[in-house]
């Protein structure tokens, strides 16, 4: 775990594989209003721990399935998105409403197709509902059908690859559906809102991965994670697209793409595999590149005089 200053500057650094014993496969990181860092894997048998500021372990949130007995091979995979007690392969999301002391979790990238949520302090299961705002009794648990990726993605009642889930100020959560280059967005309460595309044109998923300027072999998908403008009214959403190597600027209301930041390359200002997106209370934006992209890059919000 690596924490830097705005400017760059390496401030601490704790955390690895032998640091803890449920140390996961990093995927997700977000820090509460007393500094707190939760960090959660989408590995099998991972979950969501957290920690103080300065690396002190805290709390297991736990919700793993049953640990295999040294020697025996562990039993296959099965989708069931019904049971609530067990994460069966990590946490591919989560985000937390801390008025509420409420944990959602996008669960997860590589099975299940639904949204959990948790008792931020005990773990209690509370509620969960799958795509547009389905009950979990309804979430189908058979594989995903594949489609022609020559057109968009048809619009599934089910989620596929979950990747991202956070809340904005109005109280509204956003889900990054991935597998379906979609978001769809709901009250706290699981209630359906509405949904946007990104970039259809782009495979979703199956063996043509990628988009334009992406390796023959690049990634599915275009969700990858998203982040909320500064302004009061969050206006814009900034998503990450780590098919096509840019962030999109999506005006939230409406669900229009209005903008783009970042094209495929390896050069200051260009992006290879992005996979992380935040921006700050002064609208500066971040992005996280994965993969071989190894970086972490800050872009400055401008006007059209080029000024701040």
């Amino acid at each position: 775990m690596l924490e830097f200053d705005t400017e760059g500057n390496l401030l601490k650094a704790w955390g690895g594989p032998d640091y803890h014993p449920l140390w996961p496969r990093e995927q997700t990181i977000a820090v509460d209003k007393k500094g707190n860092v939760w960090l959660s894997g989408t590995q099998r048998g991972e979950s969501i721990i957290k920690f103080t500021g300065d690396g002190k372990f805290l709390w297991d949130f736990g919700h793993r399935p049953p640990a295999v007995p040294p020697g025996q091979t562990p039993p296959p995979l099965k989708e069931n998105n019904q049971q609530t007690d067990t994460l069966i392969s990590g946490v591919a999301g989560f985000d937390f409403d801390e008025d509420a002391r409420e944990l959602y979790v996008a669960d997860t990238e590589f099975l299940n197709k639904r949204i959990l949520v948790f008792d931020m302090d005990t773990g209690a299961f509370k509620r969960g509902w799958g795509g547009h705002g389905q009950a979990l009794s309804e979430i189908s648990n058979d594989p995903v059908p594949p489609y022609d990726t020559s057109g968009p993605p048809p619009d599934l009642p089910d989620f596929v690859t979950l990747h991202c889930i956070h809340i904005s100020r109005d109280g509204l959560v956003y889900v990054c559906d991935r597998g379906n280059d979609r978001v769809q967005v709901f009250t706290k309460q699981g209630k359906y809102v509405t949904q946007f595309w990104i970039h259809p044109s782009t495979p979703a998923r199956g063996p043509e991965c990628g988009g334009p300027g992406s390796d023959k072999y690049g990634p599915c998908g275009t969700v990858f994670n998203l982040a909320f403008s500064a302004d009061p009214q969050q206006k814009h959403v900034f998503v990450a697209d780590g098919a096509n190597d840019k962030v999109w600027i999506v005006d939230r209301k409406s669900g229009k793409t209005v903008g783009s930041i970042g094209d495929n390359g390896r050069m200051a200002g260009q992006l290879h595999f992005i996979d992380g997106v935040a921006a700050d209370s002064k609208g500066n934006i971040y992005t996280g590149e994965v993969e071989t992209g190894k970086r972490i890059q800050k872009f400055v919000p401008v006007n059209g005089r080029g000024t701040r």
